[in-house]
């Protein structure tokens, strides 16, 4: 497991309490599934619009908390 991929564990939380499949959620965001997969997957990082499309579709969900990592 990647790094990227532990912290895109938020996200994928996300869309399996939602009952979403990596499909339904790419389309909420006008992305595609492979780029939806991707990101999610951690093989790709999330791009400032893929996080602003995630925050209008999902506006109760934190985009700091689901995409930047924590200074400890």
């Amino acid at each position: 497991t990647s790094l990227k991929e532990e912290e895109m564990e938020k996200l994928r939380e996300i869309r399996k309490e939602k009952k979403l499949s990596q499909k339904a959620m790419a389309k909420i965001l006008g992305i595609t599934l492979s780029m939806y997969e991707k990101v999610e997957g951690g093989r790709a990082g999330a791009s400032a619009a893929f996080m602003r499309r995630f925050k209008k579709a999902f506006p109760e969900q934190s985009v700091d908390d689901i995409f930047f990592e924590k200074e400890q």
